[in-house]
């Protein structure tokens, strides 16, 4: 079940990439900070702060609209509570860009997360019970801007919502903040 969506959403993610007359295809390297807590059922936890750093692979169909894979490393959790995930968001949005170059993105989509790590020291959250894979839906705004023809850097605030519990026996999700610098690369011409 689970490859089946993860497929299904990479093969649409290609058919509307690829269905595009004038695509400009980009890489990109990203690193920052998250903050997040676990929250419902009778978990709820204080915030933690961790990192996160990832690739990506997009591309810029028509004139306003962009489609994006990513692949990232996420440090989630709350309180006394770690879990760090490989999470993968296939995203979609529109992108203004202004005369000077300086472009707003919004965006949404979905994204699973497999879990790689977990310690917790709170009875409820054992982590053999850690769920996998977990579902969050993210949306946020990236603020960037071309430096040349050959490179970009953006600033990209993202909120998660996850859509599953985080473990079985307990009911939270995961909800975080993430804050991170992109520098990305036009790939192809």
């Amino acid at each position: 079940m689970v490859r089946r969506v993860v497929m299904a959403a990479i093969v649409a993610t290609l058919i509307a990439t690829s269905s595009a007359s004038a695509q400009q295809a980009f890489v990109a390297v990203s690193g920052g900070a998250t903050v997040g807590d676990l929250y419902g059922g009778a978990i709820n936890t204080d915030s933690r702060w961790g990192g996160t750093a990832g690739v990506s692979l997009g591309f810029r169909n028509w004139n306003y609209f962009v489609t994006e894979l990513e692949a990232n490393w996420v440090q989630k959790g709350g309180g006394d509570t770690r879990l760090d995930y490989i999470e993968i968001p296939a995203l979609f949005g529109a992108v203004v860009q202004s005369a000077t170059g300086l472009g707003v993105r919004a965006y949404t989509g979905i994204g699973i997360a497999f879990p790689v790590s977990c310690s917790s020291e709170i009875s409820e959250l054992v982590c053999d019970s850690k769920k996998s894979p977990e579902w969050a839906w993210p949306f946020g705004l990236q603020f960037g801007r071309w430096l040349n023809p050959n490179r970009f850097f953006a600033l990209d605030v993202r909120y998660s919502i996850g859509l599953s519990d985080a473990f079985d026996l307990a009911l939270p999700t995961n909800r975080s903040w993430q804050f991170r610098a992109f520098v990305g690369f036009p790939v192809g011409s």
